[in-house]
């Protein structure tokens, strides 16, 4: 069987993906990752994991869907990558306890398809590496809502895209949520699980050091 998701480092050993990226893969699968701009130029050069993990609760409760992963790497063949930093608990909630998100533009990162901004919403995929812009529209105590409308300037994540992180224009060193869910065709809005949460948080502290 073979898939692809999208994912971030953030330990030398650790790379951050979705639950529903791995929980249909048997436990002998091997699973490979590249930080290679293009997927398909990455193929040559792919980690084979050591091993991976999801959270144990990911699927039985739709209001927190635990769809949270990781992929254990060898520390020695990410040399010279530097991880993303998680965010301190609640962080999310500090900000916008303070309306510093309002208006708030985030970037979304993914190696996921392509889809037209208007007319009848195909889905191309030509394994690169992209980058596009929403904005921030609501907080929720497991989510995070952004805006992927185009006609107001807003991108967003496609199939392919589950994993990718989500960070803060103004701070991009550090994961604040995962592309879990999206709009079906790719387009109007994208709801993000977040990594600052404590469910997400009781299981990403067993792989890596939380502040």
């Amino acid at each position: 069987m073979i898939g692809f998701c999208s994912g971030s480092l953030i330990a030398p050993a650790v790379f951050l993906t979705a639950a529903h990226c791995l929980e249909f893969l048997p436990a002998s699968a091997q699973v490979y990752v590249t930080f290679s701009p293009s997927a398909a130029e990455g193929v040559a050069t792919a980690i084979p994991a050591k091993e991976f993990h999801f959270d144990p609760l990911y699927g039985h409760d739709q209001s927190n869907p635990h769809d949270v992963g990781v992929v254990l790497l060898p520390a020695k063949r990410t040399r010279g990558i530097t991880p993303l930093q998680l965010p301190p608990a609640g962080y999310l909630d500090q900000l916008a306890e303070k309306n510093r998100l309002k208006d708030q533009k985030f970037l979304n990162v993914g190696y996921g398809g392509d889809v037209p901004t208007t007319g009848q919403p195909i889905v191309t995929y030509d394994g690169v590496r992209k980058v596009s812009t929403s904005t921030y529209m609501a907080l929720e105590a497991n989510w995070l809502w952004l805006s992927m409308n185009a006609a107001t300037g807003n991108g967003g994540d496609c199939y392919g895209d589950s994993g990718g992180p989500k960070l803060l224009a103004s701070n991009p060193k550090m994961v604040l949520a995962l592309v879990v869910t999206g709009d079906a065709v790719c387009r109007a809005t994208t709801k993000d699980y977040r990594v600052d949460s404590p469910s997400a948080r009781a299981f990403l502290g067993a792989y890596v050091a939380l502040s």
